[in-house]
Order: structure tokens, then C-alpha cells, then sequence
């Protein structure tokens, strides 16, 4: 056990040492996202109601945290398998899920300023009281863990690097238009409401508003389904990286 988190801190070093450039380039990035989110977004709406200006300060730091885990982490591992890097990371003398830890704790934490910020700025724009539970950390975890492992899984579990990004540009397309983060399900018509009552992003939603805000959600089925998911992408991505060489 001593020797597997010795291993951990040490790819930890590696990757961030490796994308220190990145990191800070990201960092702007989630800053620009943060601002955009609550001020860009909030021009569509000709009044904002409270309980607008709740969805869209919650949705902000959700929408952050899903597309670091889904798109971005994705679109590395697939420019890293068509460079060739990954195959010389797969060589390494660890363990092949260390490293997915590692550079997962890496996307997290480079997240952090983004999501605090965006807290921050909508409540302070649209002038309002945060909720703020004690769950809000763990619900922070969980939401990362599930969409960067269900982002590995799909990274590289698919045949060609190419299908990876093409899929992350669907997914940006449907998680940002179609899907009940910074607007309630109500707004979507009733088969895509059934839709997503399967998959994960509005419960992700759903965790950030009952954490922060006094928004009447259902915490405990949501951190159950977003748990589930989390697991499902766990399993699939120990699994590819017994079966990729």
C-alpha cells in the first residue's frame, strides 16, 4: 500500500510537471467559462427570476466540472495516442490506473478556481444567499470523478483517437442545449426529460443546486445515480487498460 501511494504522488509530480503549460492556460480558460456562464448566458433571459439566478449560478460550476472530465480529458487522451505518448506513459513501471488517478486529481484541481469563481460571481451578480452545505465538497468529487472516468472510458475504449474527439463535440453540443443544467427539465419536451432521467448530467446539475442553493432537489437519488455512473466509468476504464498493451 506505502509503495502504491508513493507511486501516486510521483505520477502525480510527472503530470502536473508535464502540464504545467497547460495548466496555466486552463486556468484562463475556466475563467473566461466562469464569466461567460453568468454573465453571457443570463442576457437570454429578459428577467431574472430567483430562481433563474440559482439555476444559472449552480449550472456555471457544473458545466465547468463536465466538460473538464468529458471533453477536455478526452481530447488530451486522444492527442496523446496519436502522438505515440500514450503507449510510452502505458510503459511505465506503475501501474496503468495510477496514472489515470494522477492525471484525474491533476483536471480536478486545476477546476477548482473556475468553479469557485463562478459561484462567487453569480452570487454576487444576481445578488442572492448561498445555501452552502457541508456535502458541497464530496459533491464536487463525485461530479469530477464521473465525468472524467466516463471520459477516459470513452477516450479509450474507442478504436481511433479521431472518434474520441467527434464525440466530445457532440457531447459539448448536447450537455450545453439539451440537457436541464442551467434551466429545470420542465423546459424539455417529455421524451428527452426520459432521457436524461437515464444518464447522469442532470443529476450532476441537480447535486451543485441542492448543495448550494435552497432549491428543492432530490439529494439522495441523485448522488446515488451519479455514484452509479461513476462506478460504471471506473470499471470500464480498469478494464481497457488491462486490455490495451
Amino acid at each position: 500500500m506505502n509503495n502504491w501511494f508513493r507511486s501516486y504522488a510521483l505520477m502525480l509530480k510527472w503530470v502536473m510537471l508535464s502540464h504545467r503549460s497547460w495548466l496555466s492556460l486552463n486556468l484562463a480558460v475556466q475563467v473566461m467559462i466562469a464569466a461567460g456562464f453568468i454573465f453571457g448566458i443570463s442576457f437570454f433571459y429578459p428577467e431574472i427570476t430567483p430562481e433563474t439566478a440559482k439555476y444559472l449560478t449552480t449550472g456555471a460550476p457544473t458545466l465547468i466540472l463536465i466538460t473538464v472530465g468529458l471533453v477536455m480529458g478526452p481530447q488530451m487522451i486522444a492527442m496523446m495516442r496519436t502522438e505515440g505518448t500514450f503507449d510510452y506513459i502505458w510503459s511505465l513501471p506503475v501501474p496503468r490506473m495510477i496514472y489515470i488517478f494522477a492525471d484525474t486529481t491533476n483536471m480536478v484541481i486545476s477546476t477548482l478556481p473556475g468553479v469557485i469563481l463562478a459561484v462567487v460571481l453569480g452570487a454576487i451578480y444576481f445578488d442572492f444567499s448561498l445555501s452552502v452545505s457541508w456535502l458541497v465538497i464530496p459533491a464536487v468529487v463525485l461530479i469530477s470523478l464521473c465525468g472524467s472516468f466516463a471520459g477516459y472510458a470513452m477516450a479509450m475504449a474507442v478504436p481511433k483517437p479521431m472518434m474520441a474527439q467527434v464525440l466530445t463535440q457532440i457531447i459539448v453540443f448536447v450537455v450545453m442545449l439539451f440537457s436541464p443544467v442551467m434551466f429545470p427539465a420542465e423546459r424539455l419536451p417529455g421524451w428527452l426529460q426520459s432521457v436524461h432521467t437515464v444518464f447522469p448530467i442532470q443529476y450532476m446539475a441537480d447535486i451543485s443546486r441542492g448543495t448550494l442553493t435552497d432549491l428543492d432537489v432530490n439529494l439522495g437519488l441523485a448522488f446515488a445515480v451519479v455514484g452509479a455512473w461513476f462506478a460504471a466509468g471506473l470499471l470500464v476504464t480498469w478494464l481497457v487498460t488491462r486490455r490495451r498493451r
